[in-house]
């Protein structure tokens, strides 16, 4: 299992165009002591959790590529929801960090200098979602995908992202990337089934490409997505209006 770890820590250096001398420096060690670690592709826990942080990895994430599991979301229960509902800003800010959109990119988006983004880091921290380095950088501490109640503190957010976003998608053209694609058809029980359980694949297909992509690839050829998708037996007459004379 550790060679497999290590050779996925070795595709994060090198899509990351990180040096072994360079990761050498940031665990204060010697070049040839990280060459040894990784010829052998075998040390303690404690050596490998410190490589994963030097390079702003979970274990969880490294582990889980390379054994390509899936990875079982969490909640965060109804006291932090309730906090995060409480101040929309903050909310959004856990949203896209937990997503991996970098602080920079935030700050620049939202127009937010670096006392904004530590203000909100220590309100993280304060939540015990993220921790605030002595360098400044705002480490994130859930290793899991987040599962938020959609009847919970933050019903009325969660409704009003997704709702927006499909507005946002229906009215702009379709692209190779990205499209608005509706349709309705009667069909069987089993059949509805069929399609619920393909389309549950397709989210964890998701799930894992994303996870590999934001491992094994540069921040800067990563884009933000967002998938929302509704599937249900339908009835008209709550949708639709049709008046006689």
């Amino acid at each position: 299992m550790q060679a497999k770890i290590f050779e996925t820590l070795k595709v994060v250096l090198r899509a990351r165009k990180i040096t072994y001398a360079e990761l050498a420096r940031r665990l204060e060690t010697s070049e040839p002591t990280i060459k040894r670690i990784f010829a052998a592709r075998d040390d303690k826990l404690s050596r490998i959790l410190e490589i994963c942080d030097a390079l702003q990895l979970s274990l969880e994430d490294v582990v889980a590529q390379a054994n390509r599991t899936t990875v079982t979301p969490v909640g965060l229960g109804d006291r932090i929801e309730a906090q995060l509902a409480d101040d929309p800003s903050l909310f959004n800010f856990f949203i896209l960090l937990q997503d991996g959109v970098p602080v920079e990119e935030i700050a620049l988006q939202f127009e937010l200098d670096t006392r904004d983004t530590l203000r909100m880091g220590r309100k993280l921290e304060q939540l015990g979602l993220a921790e605030v380095q002595i360098t400044g950088r705002i480490r994130m501490l859930l290793e899991h995908p987040i599962q938020f109640r959609r009847d919970g503190p933050l019903h009325r957010a969660l409704m009003n992202i997704n709702l927006d976003f499909v507005r946002q998608v229906f009215l702009a053209p379709d692209t190779e990337t990205g499209a608005f694609l509706t349709q309705s058809r009667r069909i069987s029980e089993d059949t509805a089934r069929h399609i619920m359980t393909e389309l549950r694949k397709l989210n964890r297909d998701l799930s894992k490409m994303a996870r590999q992509d934001q491992l094994t690839l540069p921040t800067s050829e990563l884009k933000s997505h967002k998938f929302s998708l509704a599937w249900s037996q339908v009835e008209f007459s709550d949708l639709l209006a049709i008046e006689g004379e």
